[in-house]
C-alpha cells in the first residue's frame, strides 16, 4: 500500500484520512443496512405468519363447521324412530327380515343426500352388520380400540385411525343408545366420510402464493392434504410439532424453507398445518437488498466527495506549514507568521518558531564567537609581529638593570615579560586553569604597584579549590585592571584591592565566586545605572566591542565572553557608592565550557 501510494505520489495524510473514513462508512452503511434488512424480512414473515394464522385459523372453524354437519346428521340418523326400532326388535332377540333390513336403505340414501361428505353409512345391530347385509362385524370393521372408545364415549361421533382408511374415504363412528331400552347398547352406525375435507381451502380462502394445508389426526397421521406429495419424505412428528425454531417456526422441506403454522380443530383434536415458503414471503426483499447495494454505492461516492474536499482543509495547513519549513540552499529557516483555525497546527507553528528563533540564536552566536575569536587572534598576531625583539629588549632591559644593582626595576620586566607571553603565547586554546589566570593577576599587580608606588595596596583571597578548574583566559585581569583605572587611580591617597575567590552556593548550585572589591572613587546612582544599562545591551551580537585596557578586553567584552560560554544566566555584577569604593562580582559553574 505504501509503495503504491509513493509510486503514485499521493500525500499520505489525505490518503489515510480518505481509506479511514471510507472504511468506517462501509462498515457503518452494511451494519445498518443488515439491520434494515433483517428487521424488514422479520416484519414481512410476521405479518406472513399472521395473516396465513387468521386463514389457519377461518380454515378450522371452517372444518369444524363441516364435521359438525356430519356430527348433526349422525345425530338425526340414531335417534331415527325406524331405525330405534329395529335395534330394539334384534337386541331383543327378534330375528330381522331381510326386507326389514333393506328397509334402512331409503332413511339413509335420504341422509347422504343432505352432506357432499358422506359417501356411504353403515349400520351394526349390536357387533353385527344391519345394512349392508355382507357387511364384517363392527370390531373388524373399524377396530377394537375405535369401537371401545365409542362406548367410553357413550353416543358421541368418534373418528377412526388412519391404518382404517380406505382409498379416499374416511370412517366416522357413533353408538347408538336405545330409547326403549333406557339408553342402553343397541348398535354402531359408521359413515364413509370422502378425505376431500380440505377441498374449500384452495376456493374459499386468499391464500398466500405457493402455500399448502394439511390436515392431521390426535395421533399427527395426516388425513388430508392440498399438497400430499409434498409431505412424502418428510417425518410428520417433526410437522406437527409446536416446538419454534428461532424467531419463527421455520421447517425445511426438499430444500426449501417454509412457514409452518398450526390450528387445532376443537370439534376432533386434530391439526391444520399450513406451509408458506419463505422465498414467497421474502421476494420483495430482492428490490431492497438491491436498493441498500445502491444506496452503499452512492453513499460511497458522495462519501469520498465529502472526505477529499474535507481532507483538502485538513491537510492544507499542514502542506502550507511544510512548505514553509523548507530551507532553500545555503539559507537558514524563517519564521512562519500565520495563524491557523486548528488549535493542534498553532501549537505546532509556534514549536516551529520558537526552534528558527533557537537557530538564529544559535547561529549568531557561533558568528560572535568566531568573530571574537578572529579579533583576538588579529591582536595576537599584531603583538607578534616581532616578538623575538620584544623578548630579547627585554631581556637585555633586565640584565642591564641588574648590572646597575636595581633590583626593584629589574623584576618589574621579568613581570612585564611574562605578562606579555601569557597574553601572545597560546593564541590556539583560550581556556586557562585557575591558578595561570591568578598568576597573571598577580604579575599585573606587581607593575601596576611600580607604576603607582605605595598608593596601592591589594590582597588575594583564595579558597583551597581544585587545581582543575578552567574557566575562559584573561577573565579575572580585566577586572583588576579596571579596577585600578577606574577606581584607585583617580583617588587622592592610598587605596586597597581585594581579589576573593571561593566557593558560593546560589540558587541551589554550587558556583565559583570571583569578587574584586576596591575603595576608590566609586559611581554614583546614574553612572551605575548607565554602565549597568551597557552591560546588559552590549552583550548582544550586533553590538560593537569596546574596550577600556590596553589589553583590549574591557568589561563590555568579559561580559560578552560570559554569556557566549555559560549562557544568558551569568554575567557581572556590579555594586558601588561614591568615595567608598566597587564591588564586581562574577559567579560562574565549575568546569564548563561550551562549545557552540
Amino acid at each position: 500500500m505504501y509503495r503504491i501510494i509513493a509510486n503514485l505520489q499521493l500525500n499520505r495524510t489525505r490518503v489515510q484520512i480518505l481509506l479511514g473514513f471510507l472504511l468506517v462508512m462501509v462498515v457503518v452503511l452494511s451494519v445498518a443496512g443488515a439491520l434494515v434488512y433483517r428487521s424488514i424480512s422479520d416484519l414481512l414473515i410476521r405479518n406472513a405468519e399472521s395473516y396465513v394464522g387468521e386463514t389457519a385459523k377461518q380454515a378450522s372453524a371452517r372444518l369444524d363447521a363441516v364435521l359438525a354437519q356430519v356430527d348433526s346428521l349422525s345425530l338425526q340418523l340414531v335417534t331415527d324412530a325406524r331405525i330405534q326400532q329395529l335395534l330394539y326388535k334384534a337386541k331383543t332377540g327378534e330375528v330381522l327380515t331381510i326386507d326389514q333390513k333393506l328397509s334402512v336403505r331409503p332413511i339413509l340414501n335420504n341422509l347422504m343426500a343432505l352432506s357432499w361428505l358422506i359417501q356411504g353409512i353403515e349400520l351394526y345391530a349390536g357387533d353385527e352388520p344391519l345394512y349392508p347385509l355382507e357387511n364384517q362385524n363392527i370390531s373388524e370393521r373399524i377396530g377394537l380400540e375405535t369401537a371401545t372408545f365409542a362406548n367410553i364415549k357413550e353416543g358421541q361421533l368418534i373418528w377412526a385411525e388412519m391404518q382404517r382408511k380406505e382409498s379416499g374415504h374416511l370412517f366416522a363412528v357413533r353408538q347408538i343408545r336405545l330409547e326403549d331400552d333406557y339408553l342402553g347398547r343397541g348398535g354402531y352406525v359408521v359413515f364413509r366420510i370422502t378425505d376431500s375435507l380440505l377441498d374449500f381451502f384452495n376456493t374459499e380462502f386468499p391464500t398466500v402464493k405457493g402455500s399448502t394445508m394439511h390436515l392431521f389426526d390426535r395421533h399427527s397421521q395426516l388425513v388430508a392434504s392440498s399438497s400430499p406429495s409434498l409431505l412424502d419424505s418428510v417425518n410428520l412428528d417433526t410437522l406437527t410439532s409446536t416446538t419454534a425454531q428461532g424467531a419463527h417456526s421455520i421447517i425445511q422441506i426438499q430444500g426449501t424453507d417454509y412457514l409452518k403454522i398450526i390450528r387445532q380443530s376443537t370439534e376432533t383434536n386434530w391439526s391444520i398445518l399450513m406451509l408458506v415458503p419463505l422465498d414467497t414471503i421474502t421476494e420483495g426483499l430482492l428490490v431492497l437488498q438491491q436498493a441498500l447495494l445502491w444506496a452503499l454505492v452512492v453513499g460511497a461516492v458522495l462519501c469520498l466527495l465529502l472526505l477529499w474536499m474535507m481532507s483538502s482543509i485538513i491537510t492544507k495547513p499542514i502542506r502550507r506549514l511544510r512548505n514553509k519549513m523548507r530551507i532553500p540552499v545555503f539559507a537558514l529557516p524563517q519564521q512562519n507568521a500565520e495563524v491557523y483555525f486548528n488549535f493542534e497546527m498553532n501549537e505546532l507553528n509556534i514549536s516551529y518558531n520558537n526552534l528558527v528563533r533557537e537557530l538564529h540564536q544559535l547561529v549568531q552566536t557561533v558568528y560572535e564567537k568566531e568573530r571574537l575569536n578572529n579579533q583576538a587572534e588579529i591582536k595576537m598576531l599584531q603583538a607578534q609581529i616581532h616578538p623575538h625583539f620584544l623578548f630579547n629588549t627585554l631581556e637585555s632591559l633586565y640584565w642591564t638593570l641588574i648590572e646597575k644593582q636595581e633590583e626593584e626595576g629589574a623584576q618589574t620586566v621579568i613581570a612585564l615579560s611574562k605578562l606579555f607571553r601569557y597574553t601572545i603565547a597560546g593564541s590556539n586554546d583560550d581556556w586557562v586553569s585557575l591558578n595561570a589566570e591568578i598568576e597573571h593577576c598577580q604579575r599585573y599587580m606587581e607593575i601596576m604597584k611600580y607604576r603607582i608606588g605605595q598608593r596601592l595596596h591589594w590582597q588575594f583571597h583564595i579558597d583551597p579549590l581544585s587545581h582543575d578548574i578552567k574557566l575562559p583566559k584573561l577573565l579575572i585581569q580585566p577586572l583588576v585592571e579596571n579596577a585600578i583605572q577606574h577606581g584607585i587611580e583617580p583617588k587622592v591617597g592610598s587605596s586597597s584591592l581585594l581579589v576573593s575567590i571561593r566557593n558560593v552556593e546560589k540558587n541551589g548550585k554550587s558556583l565559583l565566586g570571583i569578587q574584586v572589591k576596591d575603595d576608590g572613587v566609586g559611581m554614583d546612582k546614574e553612572t551605575l545605572a548607565a554602565l549597568t544599562k551597557r552591560l546588559e545591551v552590549h552583550h548582544q551580537p550586533d553590538t560593537t566591542m569596546s574596550s577600556s585596557s590596553s589589553t583590549g578586553m574591557g568589561l563590555l567584552n568579559v561580559q560578552r565572553r560570559i554569556k557566549l560560554y555559560y549562557g544568558q544566566e551569568y554575567g557581572i555584577h556590579i555594586q558601588s557608592n561614591p568615595e567608598r569604593g566597587t564591588i564586581l562580582d562574577l559567579y560562574l559553574p565549575y568546569g564548563v565550557e561550551r562549545h557552540v
